[in-house]
């Protein structure tokens, strides 16, 4: 293994922050209050239906308010896939760190997930000032709990 030139605190911190990151997003719903109307925005919303909340931003040297509001919201929409993924089916969370001479040189995590999304849509997106999207983004599919459920199943038979 070659040497890892990290900071000590700087990767601790990384670290910390992804952990509390991943517990947090574990959660089976959040509810979400538009306009003094509260609603379900992750999780099962009944046995054929899952929603996640999913945010993205442009990229910084973006122009335009079309470009970057495009960008954001493809960011968003790509986000919003990965945690159906990782919400549904699943993750592998792996790490790893390295000692020299007495001091670490280094941690990494890494995390693996694999899925197929089909027949997801946005319902409902909203841009802050600086253009981030937020979207609503949901599958629905009759007996999609079932199916998620023999999907899990069959992963876990490998």
């Amino acid at each position: 293994m070659g040497k890892l030139n990290f900071r000590k605190n700087s990767v601790v911190l990384m670290v910390a922050v992804s952990i509390a990151a991943f517990i947090s997003s574990c959660g089976e719903t959040t509810d979400k209050m538009v306009k003094g109307k509260t609603y379900k925005t992750q999780g099962w919303m009944d046995d054929d239906t899952f929603r996640v909340t999913a945010l993205g931003a442009p990229s910084p040297n973006a122009q335009g308010m079309v470009k970057r509001k495009t960008q954001a919201r493809e960011a968003a929409l790509t986000m919003a896939q990965k945690l159906v993924v990782e919400k549904m089916i699943g993750a592998e969370i792996k790490g790893a760190s390295a000692v020299k001479d007495g001091e670490s040189a280094g941690v990494v995590v890494t995390k693996e997930f694999q899925g197929m999304i089909k027949g997801g849509s946005i319902v409902e997106e909203t841009f802050d000032e600086e253009d981030n999207c937020e979207v609503v983004y949901e599958i629905h599919a009759k007996g999609l709990k079932k199916k998620a459920q023999l999907e899990i199943d069959r992963i876990k038979e490998k």
